[in-house]
């Protein structure tokens, strides 16, 4: 079980889910009621569904936060750039302030 993906899990769940009530007669036949352990699997595969519709949806969302955040970050810088433009235009490039402020990029 260790070795198998998240892909393999899932698909094992479903073919075993199928195959229980493909079977169930003969199962049925051999003694195993199939039916508690169909619903059990038949409720957990829905439950798994679910999550992983809500796992998209975080990621969909964290992507979004990601662009927007990045989005915020590249208007700051360039109006932080701005500022430094400004001020050596107004106090000249070899001024001690400028010069200190250029650092900050390194």
């Amino acid at each position: 079980m260790a070795g198998m993906n998240h892909s393999k899990k899932r698909d094992f769940v479903q073919q075993m889910t199928q195959t229980l009530e493909k079977e169930k007669q003969q199962l049925a036949e051999k003694g195993f009621d199939a039916t508690q352990r169909l619903g059990s699997l038949t409720t957990k595969n829905k439950e798994l569904i679910n999550a992983e519709n809500d796992q998209q949806e975080a990621l969909a969302k964290a992507k979004e936060a990601t662009s927007m955040a990045l989005e915020k970050l590249d208007t700051a810088y360039t109006e932080a750039s701005e500022t430094l433009d400004l001020l050596a235009g107004l106090l000249g490039k070899n001024n001690e302030l400028v010069k200190r402020i250029r650092t900050y990029r390194k």
